[in-house]
């Protein structure tokens, strides 16, 4: 993480505030779980029993899986 250009001088002597969790954080991969999973129930895939990495889609006689 790096200072905004400008603020390097003037802004030394403050304490950065993430205000927004990054990939690269370890509550990041946990949120991005979450947010996908939400993001799936909307649409209205269903979570595999056997594996939770693959969602299950239907419609009539066909089906999409996806694993992530």
């Amino acid at each position: 993480m790096e200072q905004l250009r400008g603020f390097e001088k003037e802004r030394d002597e403050y304490v950065w505030k993430l205000n927004k969790i990054l990939y690269g954080t370890m509550q990041g991969a946990h949120d991005w779980t979450e947010n996908l999973d939400r993001i799936f129930k909307g649409h209205r895939y269903y979570k595999s029993k056997a594996n939770p990495q693959i969602c299950l889609y239907v419609f009539g006689n066909e089906f999409m899986l996806i694993s992530t």
